[in-house]
């Protein structure tokens, strides 16, 4: 049985940097990922999909330049799904080389398969190739999260989606319905709003993203409405 002195389930953002922190402190360091690659929620699902589409979509819009250019300019007339998965695939694969090189750097080691803990030292690592039993003096749990999926809604992944399926979908529709205003509502709303797709928001409160200073959600609701949202 191997034994580590510090184990990481889970390779986003805090478990990346826990990892690397404690390797240069001379620990022996294992990430336990469940997925085949590292990066967590962040780098695949979450922040760095999210801002890299809205970044493509900007650029391949025009956004930036219609006021000088005008409301209907656009740098690519017609936008597909490729055109935005092309950039993001392209996207998490450096995200993901980068981290796997600082791991390897540190002297990290890399476990893929799902954890499990037997006591608070033990963990079952269900791997490709079976079971494998590690020890750790210190364990961080950093498994990230992951949308909340009612089983009253019949989610298919292609026209009801959540934040984590919508980059898979095989078309762009013409509308769609985007249901809660927070944060990664509001951001998609507004990417597919660039892309002249009709949004509807849907928010069961009056306001929203109230931590934000009145007289900017103000302008920013107005802005909202401009576009047709």
């Amino acid at each position: 049985m191997e034994s580590y002195d510090f184990a990481v389930i889970g390779s986003g953002p805090s478990g990346r940097r826990a990892a690397i922190q404690a390797a240069k402190l001379g620990k022996r360091v294992l990430v336990i990922e469940k997925n085949l690659r590292v990066g967590g929620v962040s780098v695949h699902t979450g922040t760095i999909p999210s801002k890299t589409l809205r970044e493509t979509v900007l650029n391949l819009t025009g956004w930036r330049e219609r006021g000088f250019y005008g409301r209907d300019y656009r740098v690519k007339p017609s936008i597909d799904r490729a055109d935005l998965a092309m950039r993001v695939a392209a996207t998490l694969t450096h995200e993901v080389l980068v981290l796997q090189d600082q791991f390897a750097r540190n002297g990290v080691e890399v476990a893929a398969g799902a954890a499990q803990f037997q006591d608070p030292h033990h963990i079952a690592i269900a791997t490709a190739d079976g079971e494998r039993i590690i020890r750790a003096e210190n364990i961080l749990i950093a498994v990230g999260t992951e949308p909340f999926r009612p089983a009253s809604i019949p989610f298919d992944d292609q026209t009801i989606v959540d934040s984590d399926t919508i980059l898979k979908a095989d078309t762009i529709a013409p509308s769609i319905i985007v249901v809660g205003a927070g944060v990664i509502g509001i951001e998609y709303a507004t990417i597919l709003s660039a892309l002249d797709i009709k949004v509807t928001l849907i928010e069961p409160r009056t306001s929203f993203l109230d931590f934000i200073d009145g007289e900017i959600m103000a302008t920013f609701r107005r802005e909202l409405a401009d576009r047709g949202v």
